[in-house]
């Protein structure tokens, strides 16, 4: 068993919807550059074309830095980002405060947490 996360990342080029060109490149990048991305997470990535993004969802998975596919993908978001994309990461494990949450300094802020609850009598 263990403990689970949900995680969540978005990847887009700076000027999000605007930029075709940049969104075109990303896709040729993961299919070369970043293949091995794909290889190990392919399921758990989506490309959504209507907003230009790479989505990224991961839910109940063993989140641990130390598993080197989690230190991978880690590294691939410092990848992408100096490569000037934005991305938007947030990890939310089973405790209630354990919230992590990370993003390039110009991204768009598509993604946050919003705790609430519901009673389903």
């Amino acid at each position: 068993m263990g403990y689970r996360s949900d995680v969540q990342a978005l990847i887009y080029p700076a000027n999000g919807d605007t930029n075709l060109l940049e969104y075109d490149k990303l896709k040729t990048l993961m299919n070369t550059t970043f293949k091995d991305m794909l290889d190990t997470w392919g399921d758990y990535f989506d490309w959504n074309d209507h907003h230009r993004v790479l989505q990224f969802t991961a839910n109940s998975i063993k989140w641990y830095d130390s598993y080197p596919d989690v230190a991978r993908f880690t590294k691939f978001l410092e990848e992408v980002r100096d490569l000037e994309y934005e991305y938007e990461f947030i990890r939310i494990g089973e405790d209630d405060n354990d919230v992590e949450s990370d993003s390039t300094g110009d991204a768009e802020n598509f993604m946050y947490v919003e705790r609430t609850i519901q009673v389903n009598l």
